[in-house]
């Protein structure tokens, strides 16, 4: 179970008044974050990869506390795919030896077959990184981290095109394995089909 307990995030500003982040994703469940905008997105998730103390509060998984001592132990536990796909790849298929990703179990061929189920055609896999369209990117991604089979996944804020019919089923298979999934998205659908949902709206 992940679970940030009275978290004040460090890094952006919201009103003294506004209540602590309090919430639990347990294995098998998903939670979309929902309609947050993106300084708090970037924060609460650099927050749960350990990569940015929250300034009080907790973050704890399976029990555990995640601090500076910790975090890159626990960090090895998530994939994460980002929304900003900028990356130094010549091919898509560059993800599979980069440092995005290094289970070498995951071939070329495996993915293929995942892309099937998306009806995507296998040929995008030798295609330029940077031409192709950016939800294209994002979903390829998303396959790579989910046969990651790591127990907890992070998808930064989802492509417009990347809808509930299209991803849903595949992540609830895979929340149903016993792994926790986390999504950033503003689909409403998204939103509905998942377990929880946590909506950061500070007016400063």
């Amino acid at each position: 179970m992940l679970e940030i307990k009275n978290g004040i995030l460090s890094g952006v500003e919201y009103p003294a008044t506004s209540a602590d982040i309090n919430f639990s994703v347990d294995a098998g469940e998903m939670l979309c974050i929902y309609r947050t905008q993106d300084d708090y997105v970037t924060a609460i998730i650099r927050s749960m990869l350990g990569l940015q103390p929250l300034k009080s509060g907790f973050i704890t998984v399976d029990g555990d506390v995640v601090d500076a001592s910790s975090a890159a132990y626990f960090r090895n536990m998530f994939s994460y795919v980002p929304h900003d796909l900028d990356m130094p790849l010549d091919k898509i298929t560059d993800v599979l030896s980069s440092p995005f990703e290094t289970d070498k179990r995951i071939t070329k061929k495996i993915l293929k077959g995942e892309l099937d189920r998306f009806g995507i055609d296998a040929a995008v896999l030798d295609s330029d990184y940077n031409k192709l369209p950016k939800y294209v990117t994002q979903l390829i991604l998303i396959i790579v981290a989910v046969l990651s089979d790591r127990p907890y996944l992070i998808i930064d804020k989802l492509y417009s095109e990347i809808t509930a019919n299209i991803l849903m089923p595949y992540l609830n298979d895979y929340a149903t394995e016993g792994h926790s999934v986390i999504i950033v998205s503003d689909d409403e659908d998204i939103r509905r089909i998942c377990n929880k949902s946590l909506i950061l709206d500070f007016n400063v």
